[in-house]
């Protein structure tokens, strides 16, 4: 089958194909959660194969996405154990976006999505379970992103040139421009920040991160990563924030950067043009 039978197939049942889609991308997010919660820990991803803490074997139908923890509900049928909520959850979110790139997005860039976002999942859920993100991923991030640069140089818009090796370079210098960026930026902010508070203000899973948006979406991305970012985590925040003025306890909380600055590489790399413009607007308003 070729890739005009299956644009044919998906022009010709589009509910089926967008079905088919999310499954796909709930099956990527139930390998998400075996590397979320094993590469922080340092172990291997391959083997063994899914198993429950007690140690007991995971049958392949309780491992299904989604279906497995409803079917169990929430709990490990040889144990009993509680299962964490975050498994459905990665699956779903995921599912919605391997969706949303199908629907919302055109040509290549669907693909170079589908490899994009899961690693922001990925890092994100590692932030959040264990407070820790592995270098791996990260520099995965990173390494993908100069290379479907040079595979797909219309991801920046290097598509005017007659010669594709020309567009290709020229794509190249944009995603490195980008990871310099987003490199740059956050190591003097996390430096005069450290220097300011008297502690680290930033870890270097932050300066890898801008730098893989950067890689994937160029230096305007690497900049809304960055302070887009910023804003989701205070937004995220000020809920917990507000109650513990109300009960008049100071804020312990420990946000996270890493899931904030994701969902802002995410927004930039699904409407980054139409955010840039908004923003000129404002500017001018």
């Amino acid at each position: 089958m070729t890739l005009a039978d299956l644009q044919r197939f998906a022009a010709l049942h589009p509910g089926l194909a967008t079905l088919t889609v999310g499954v796909l991308g709930s099956c990527v997010g139930s390998f998400l959660n075996v590397c979320i919660h094993r590469m922080p820990k340092g172990e291997s991803v391959i083997t063994p194969g899914s198993h429950c803490a007690c140690g007991q074997p995971i049958p392949f139908w309780l491992n299904l996405p989604l279906i497995g923890w409803l079917s169990l509900g929430g709990k490990a049928r040889c144990c009993g154990a509680k299962i964490s909520v975050r498994y459905p959850l990665v699956e779903l979110i995921t599912a919605l976006l391997f969706v949303a790139a199908w629907t919302m997005l055109a040509g290549p860039k669907v693909a170079v999505a589908w490899v994009f976002l899961p690693l922001l999942v990925l890092l994100a859920g590692c932030d959040l379970d264990d407070m820790t993100v592995p270098d791996a991923p990260n520099f995965t991030l990173v390494g993908t992103g100069i290379i479907i640069a040079m595979l797909v140089p219309s991801l920046f818009g290097e598509t005017a040139h007659a010669e594709p090796a020309v567009n290709r370079v020229y794509a190249l210098r944009d995603s490195l421009i980008g990871i310099a960026v987003g490199t740059a930026l956050v190591w003097w902010i996390r430096t005069v920040g450290s220097i300011i508070a008297g502690q680290e203000a930033m870890g270097e899973a932050d300066i890898i991160l801008c730098a893989g948006v950067g890689a994937y979406c160029g230096w305007q991305g690497a900049l809304f990563c960055l302070f887009g970012g910023s804003i989701i985590g205070v937004i995220t925040a000020l809920p917990s924030l507000v109650l513990s003025k109300i009960k008049g306890e100071a804020y312990q909380g420990v946000v996270p950067f890493v899931p904030s600055m994701a969902i802002a590489g995410a927004l930039w790399f699904f409407r980054g043009p139409e955010l840039l413009m908004a923003w000129r607007n404002w500017g001018v308003s």
